[in-house]
């Protein structure tokens, strides 16, 4: 019932878990969230391609900017905050905190149009 997005990512980049405000931010219901390749609601690869290598390196990702698909086709600007359950020194699962920012980055964006 959290208000945040959050869900957990396997080491082989399945969602394995996700609360009901992360499936429902993208347009999903649960069986169409859980269990997929985190890929495939991923707007940019190389994007996502960075934060697993950080997140192997052990480090912890703070307010990193991602761009992820909605069902409906459109882009949602989110914030990500994750790190990794490690479980006897091997990945278990990330651990993603998802905030969405869309309409922050779109206002902006209108801003930057409006003085041109």
């Amino acid at each position: 019932n959290g208000t945040l997005g959050l869900h957990w990512v396997d080491g082989a980049g399945k969602i394995i878990w996700a609360n009901k405000a992360e499936y429902e931010m993208l347009g999903y219901t649960r069986e169409e969230f859980i269990g997929h390749e985190v890929s495939k609601f991923h707007a940019d690869e190389d994007v996502l391609n960075d934060i697993f290598k950080r997140l192997i390196n052990n480090e912890t990702i703070n307010n990193y900017k991602v761009r992820l698909k909605h069902k409906d086709g459109s882009i949602r600007h989110v914030l990500v905050n994750s790190s990794v359950k490690w479980h006897g020194g091997e990945f278990d699962h990330t651990r993603c905190f998802i905030r969405d920012v869309t309409s922050m980055v779109e206002k902006g964006e209108s801003l930057e149009r409006a003085q041109l």
